[in-house]
């Protein structure tokens, strides 16, 4: 798990495998990943990998946000945990089984402070470059059913105007120890201004087989790859005219 969601955040990196991952995103392969897909959930069921962080599973929604001059102003991003790393982030937080709006609060504002390094895993591009943001402060967090929701704006330093500019972004954990995407186009919206021929595209990746054995073969114990999550990620491409 990234530093990012530890808590505290000074929490061990987790140790379950990768492989759980890779059998979701690549329903291709999923019949070659199903015996690693099967261990993976009982191991993270053992008593002795009490210690250990699970694999985590992010549903992700993105609203790109318009001022009234048809500009992008930011991202925000909208995260839900899938319910086996829920379970394991309210016991650490000691809030109960459902967490009052107080520490669901404090974990929202340990995330944000933990992810600021790694520009929010949100990786916005004008014509193929980077951008950088400005620092997150609206933020909030909550239970929705048995799953941990997430919500933050990504403000933007400079305002960008996709009309002239070409305008994208991912959202992605670097070491794709984090699966992370939009279920599909309607994941994805328009907020604000935007200009009137203004339309988002999402599109799926499709990693080469060395990627993908790179991915499979990693362990608990190797170093992070902080190139492999870019190897995975959607891109939501706007087109502005």
């Amino acid at each position: 798990m990234p530093a990012a969601f530890a808590v505290p955040a000074a929490s061990a990196r987790a140790a379950v495998p990768r492989r759980a991952a890779l059998a979701t995103r690549h329903v291709q392969v999923i019949r070659a990943f199903a015996l690693a897909l099967l261990a993976a959930l009982l191991a993270a069921l053992l008593p002795s990998a009490a210690q250990a962080h699970p694999h985590s599973w992010i549903d992700v929604r993105s609203a790109v946000l318009f001022a009234d001059d048809g500009r992008i102003t930011g991202i925000e991003q909208q995260w839900t945990f899938d319910e086996l790393y829920t379970t394991y982030i309210v016991e650490e937080m000691g809030g109960g089984k459902k967490p009052s709006p107080k520490v669901a609060g404090q974990f929202a504002s340990k995330v944000i402070a933990n992810l600021e390094p790694f520009r929010y895993f949100v990786d916005v591009t004008v014509d193929g470059k980077p951008v950088k943001p400005a620092r997150v402060t609206q933020y909030a967090s909550e239970m929705r059913g048995q799953r941990l929701w997430l919500r933050f704006v990504v403000p933007l330093a400079t305002p960008i105007d996709p009309r002239r500019l070409s305008t994208a972004f991912s959202v992605y954990d670097p070491t794709y120890y984090i699966a992370m995407e939009h279920a599909d186009l309607r994941a994805v919206s328009l907020t604000g201004a935007p200009p009137a021929a203004c339309q988002p595209a999402l599109e799926r990746t499709t990693p080469s087989p060395s990627v993908l054995a790179r991915a499979f073969s990693m362990d608990a114990g190797a170093p992070a790859d902080d190139t492999l999550g870019r190897q995975f990620a959607q891109k939501v491409v706007l087109t502005c005219r």
